[in-house]
C-alpha cells in the first residue's frame, strides 16, 4: 500500500476501473425512489448500482476540527472523552503510520492536536482502531500487524504508549475488536479474508512472541474488513466485499469457539449483503446488525436472531443514502444511524457530495422512508466515533487530512 491511489483510497484500490464498472448499473446518479427498497413488503438483498440519494442538508450542533499531518482513518475517544486519537496511514511525505493524539474541550467546542506518535516500523498503514473495554489499551491495526497502544500512556505523553504489535504478516490487517473480558483480540484480515485470533491477556503477560499468543484463524472470504462484537461478547460479526460481483456477505462468529482455534468450525452463519459491504455495527441491545454497503449505496439491517437461524430471511431493511457509504455509528439510544457517504470515487457515477447520512431506525425498519438528512463533511469522511455521555462524535475526513467533531442532531424523522 505505498501508491498514492493506495494511500488516498486504501482497500478500493485493489479493484481496478474495469471490474468496479462491470460491477454496477448504470441508472442514474440522482435517483428518485423511496429510501427503504421493498419487494411486495420485503427487503431485498441490493445489487450493485450507482444510484445515490441525498437527505435535505441538515445542520450540525457543536461543530469542531482540527487539521492532521496525514491521512486519517480510524477514531476513538478515551473513556473519560478528554481526548481523542485518529490513526494516520501516511504523511504528506509518505512517512511512517503514526496516531494523532488530541485534546477535546467539549464546552469551548474545541479539538487540539497535541502530539504525534510514530507507530511501529513493522506496520504497512494504520486502519482501523478501537478501545477495550476496560480503557486501557488502543488498538490499531496496520496491514502486517495490529498495534496494542497504553491509553494512560498516550494521554500523559510520558512514555513510549507502544506495548507490541500483534503480527498478520501478509494478511492485510484491517479492523479489530477485544473480546467483552479484555481477554481476546480479532483482526480482520482483508487480503486474505481470514479473522484472526489473539490471546491478549497472554501477549501483555509474557510477550507478543509468546507461545499461545497467535491462536489461529477463521477462514471467511476475500476482503474482510468491517467487525463488530455482540453486547454480551458471545458473537462476532465480520463483513467481506470480495474484489467483484454483486454480493458480499455478513458472517456471525461463535467467539468461545474461535477462542478455541475452531477455525471454520466457529462459523454459525453468513447471509448476502449487498454490493461490498464494508462496516458493521450493532443496536445497543445487539438485536440488529446494521451494514454499510459501499457499491449499492445503501445501508442494511439484519435482525440478529434470524441471521443465526434462517440467514436468508433475515434482512430487515435497506436505506439509500449517498455515494459509497462507509464509517457507521449508531446513536441516539439506537434511534438514529449515521453512515459516511465517502464519494471515493469507486462508483462510476456520484453524487457529487459528500456527508453523514442520517437514518431513523424506526422507520427503516418499518418499511417507511427513513433518510433524515445529512450532515456536511470533508472529502471522504471515513470512520466515526460515538461517545454516548454527551452525544458527541468524531470522524476523519480522510482526503482532507482533518478530523471533526460535532453533535447529533436529536432522533427526527418519518
Amino acid at each position: 500500500m505505498h501508491s498514492v491511489i493506495l494511500r488516498r483510497f486504501g482497500w478500493c484500490a485493489l479493484l481496478t476501473a474495469v471490474s468496479a464498472a462491470a460491477a454496477c448499473t448504470s441508472a442514474p446518479a440522482q435517483a428518485q425512489h423511496p429510501a427503504s427498497a421493498r419487494a411486495s413488503g420485503v427487503p431485498q438483498v441490493p445489487g450493485c448500482s450507482t444510484q445515490v440519494t441525498a437527505g435535505p442538508a441538515l445542520v450540525a450542533s457543536r461543530p469542531a476540527q482540527v487539521s492532521v499531518p496525514g491521512d486519517p482513518t480510524g477514531v476513538a475517544a478515551s473513556p473519560d472523552g478528554r481526548w481523542a486519537f485518529a490513526a494516520l496511514s501516511q504523511g504528506p511525505d509518505g512517512g511512517e503510520p503514526r496516531i494523532a493524539v488530541l485534546s477535546v474541550e467539549k464546552t469551548s467546542g474545541r479539538l487540539t492536536l497535541v502530539r504525534l506518535v510514530t507507530l511501529p516500523g513493522s506496520l504497512t498503514g494504520a486502519w482501523g482502531m478501537t478501545a477495550s473495554p476496560d480503557g486501557r489499551l488502543l488498538l490499531v491495526a496496520g496491514g502486517a500487524g495490529t498495534a496494542v497502544l497504553s491509553l494512560p500512556k498516550l494521554e500523559s505523553g510520558t512514555a513510549d504508549p507502544v506495548l507490541g504489535v500483534l503480527p498478520t504478516t501478509g494478511a492485510g490487517a484491517f479492523e479489530a475488536a477485544v473480546s467483552t473480558d479484555d481477554h481476546y483480540a480479532f483482526v480482520t484480515a482483508e487480503d486474505t479474508g481470514d479473522l484472526y485470533v489473539f490471546n491478549l491477556a497472554l501477549a501483555l503477560q509474557r510477550g507478543f512472541g509468546a507461545a499461545g499468543v497467535a491462536v489461529g484463524t477463521v477462514p471467511l472470504d476475500t476482503g474482510a474488513v468491517g467487525i463488530a462484537i455482540s453486547p454480551d461478547g458471545t458473537l462476532i460479526y465480520v463483513t467481506t466485499y470480495r474484489q467483484v460481483g454483486p454480493y458480499g456477505r455478513l458472517w456471525v462468529v461463535n467467539a468461545a469457539r474461535a477462542e478455541r482455534a475452531a477455525g471454520s468450525r466457529a462459523i454459525v452463519a453468513s447471509a448476502p449483503a449487498g454490493c461490498q459491504p464494508v462496516r458493521v455495527v450493532l443496536s445497543d441491545d445487539g438485536q440488529y446488525a446494521w451494514v454499510s454497503t459501499i457499491q449499492s449505496n445503501a445501508v442494511l439491517a439484519f435482525d440478529t436472531a434470524t441471521l443465526r437461524q434462517h440467514p436468508s430471511a433475515a434482512l430487515r431493511a435497506v436505506v439509500r443514502v449517498g455515494s459509497e457509504p462507509v464509517g457507521l455509528a449508531v446513536v441516539n439510544g439506537g434511534r438514529t444511524v449515521l453512515a459516511t457517504d465517502s464519494d471515493r470515487g469507486l462508483v462510476a457515477a456520484s453524487s457529487g457530495q459528500t456527508g453523514v447520512s442520517v437514518i431513523s431506525t424506526a422507520a427503516a425498519l418499518a418499511g417507511r422512508p427513513a433518510l433524515v438528512g445529512l450532515l456536511p463533511a470533508g472529502q471522504f469522511p471515513r470512520e466515526l466515533s460515538y461517545d454516548a455521555t454527551d452525544g458527541s462524535v468524531l470522524m476523519s475526513d480522510f482526503a482532507s487530512a482533518r478530523v471533526q467533531m460535532f453533535g447529533v442532531p436529536p432522533a427526527a424523522g418519518p
